[in-house]
This record gives C-alpha cells, sequence and structure tokens, in this order.
C-alpha cells in the first residue's frame, strides 16, 4: 500500500492531480502560510472536500517554540472531515504533538475518525507513534474511532484502487 502528502495550496486545492491520487493514500497538509495569522478554515474545508483524499495531515501545522499552528474555525473544519469521510491525523513528532487534546475532542464530538502517525523521516522517529496514542488518549479518542487498530482490509474499505498485500 502506498501513501503521499499532498500540499493544500492556499485556495485550498491540492498539489497533486486528480489522475495521480489513484492507488495511494492521500494525506492532505498544509505547509505554506503557517505563520500568517489569517482564519484557513475554508483552505481546509476545500481541501477535505478534495477527490481522493484519506487524511488531513497534522491540522494546526504547529511547531513547538517555532510556530503557534494555523487559525481556523476547527469545528467547522471537524464537522467536514467527518461528513467527507476524511480521517484525521493525531502526530505524534515531539515538536508537533498535532493535534492537542483539546482539538482532538473537539475532532471527537464532530465524530471524526483519526488515524495515528509517527511523522517519522527517520526510522528511528518510528518511535513517536507511542506519542501519538498518548495524544489519543490524552484526548478521549476511542480505539474504535482509530484506523490503526483496524484490520489492513477496513483502510481500503470504499477504495477498490488500492492494491493490498
Amino acid at each position: 500500500m502506498q501513501g503521499l502528502e499532498a500540499e493544500i495550496l492556499d485556495d485550498g486545492r491540492l498539489d497533486l492531480p486528480r489522475s495521480a491520487r489513484s492507488g495511494v493514500l492521500v494525506l492532505a497538509a498544509v505547509h505554506t502560510g503557517l505563520a500568517e495569522r489569517r482564519d484557513q478554515t475554508g483552505r481546509l474545508v476545500r481541501a477535505i472536500e478534495e477527490p481522493g483524499v484519506w487524511a488531513l495531515a497534522h491540522p494546526q501545522g504547529r511547531l513547538f517554540a517555532r510556530r503557534p499552528g494555523i487559525r481556523a474555525n476547527w469545528e467547522v473544519v471537524f464537522a467536514a472531515a467527518a461528513a467527507a469521510g476524511v480521517l484525521v491525523e493525531v502526530n505524534g513528532f515531539p515538536r508537533r504533538q498535532d493535534l492537542d487534546p483539546t482539538l482532538i475532542g473537539l475532532a471527537r464530538a464532530a465524530g471524526c475518525r483519526f488515524v495515528l502517525a509517527s511523522d517519522a523521516h527517520h526510522p528511528r522517529h518510528l518511535a513517536f507513534e507511542a506519542t501519538a496514542v498518548a495524544l489519543a488518549a490524552r484526548g478521549g479518542a476511542a480505539e474504535a474511532a482509530i484506523v490503526n487498530f483496524e484490520p489492513l482490509d477496513h483502510l481500503a474499505s470504499g477504495r477498490p484502487d488500492l492494491d493490498l498485500p
């Protein structure tokens, strides 16, 4: 199974052509405009509604001691994710810890499901998955709402284009 992280452009579209979204798990993420103080709710909602998006990755875009993360009406963002069936990532990278437990609670209340991730950029970073598990627990995310605890074939539910081992 393959996945990739696509950039959410300023207008909410992805930097990945629709033709390249088949057969992969697409995580949509903001990497630009993170220091802007404008509300980015519309940008995130439009990305969630893009065809083929599987998950919203590190939604806040925060990095401790560098930037606080983007401003958004998170209730609206999470309602859109729940309605579209787009997962919300809980990222355990120590400098990110994104979502924070308060926002995990808001996402849970909106009916969101989660994917836990380490944001590994090196094999030793895989251990950061434990931080994601702890964040999800602190935010009250139930095991039943976390895809990591499901059989692999559930990841491909409704996605006949995915090639599972």
